[in-house]
């Protein structure tokens, strides 16, 4: 399942179909805003290989998912390169409590410059820099006890 750039995706720590009416919570214009500030965040510590800024923004499930691809791309000699994301919708798909965990899925659509470079030449290898592409994915997100928001998978919509 592609995600972020030209290469990574995860599957959900939480089953949203077994929470029920009595475990939905609501959300604020504050964790609106903080899951489009992620989007940028996340998208933008990836571009950057920052294994730091992934730790502090993602689930220690989706670090090591990220991790992964990351080495994959340096073992093929390219990185992603992604840049200008804007967020051009979003909508809440569900958000639940799971004992002091909350969840919520958002429907992000967004635009942004997503290229592969060769490591050594930074030549282009796939993707246009000259113009931006739209993305929609279901992004996860978790906190514990009211805590920072955390990305928990992406997913592409069926």
């Amino acid at each position: 399942m592609p995600g972020i750039g030209s290469g990574f995706g995860g599957t959900s720590q939480a089953n949203p179909s077994q929470a029920n009416a009595a475990d939905e919570i609501t959300l604020t214009q504050t964790d609106l805003d903080t899951f489009q500030q992620r989007l940028t965040e996340v998208q933008d510590a990836f571009g950057r290989e920052d294994h730091v800024a992934l730790r502090r923004l993602v689930t220690p499930e989706m670090v090591s998912y990220l991790s992964e691809e990351l080495a994959d791309n340096a073992k093929k000699g390219v990185r992603n390169d992604v840049s200008d994301v804007s967020l051009l919708e979003a909508d809440i798909a569900e958000s639940w409590q799971e004992g002091d965990r909350d969840y919520a899925t958002a429907a992000l659509r967004y635009e942004s410059r997503d290229v592969t470079r060769d490591r050594i030449s930074d030549k282009i290898i796939e993707g246009q820099a000259d113009r931006p592409t739209e993305t929609t994915e279901l992004w996860t997100f978790t906190r514990q006890n009211g805590g920072d928001w955390k990305l928990a998978a992406i997913q592409q919509p069926s």
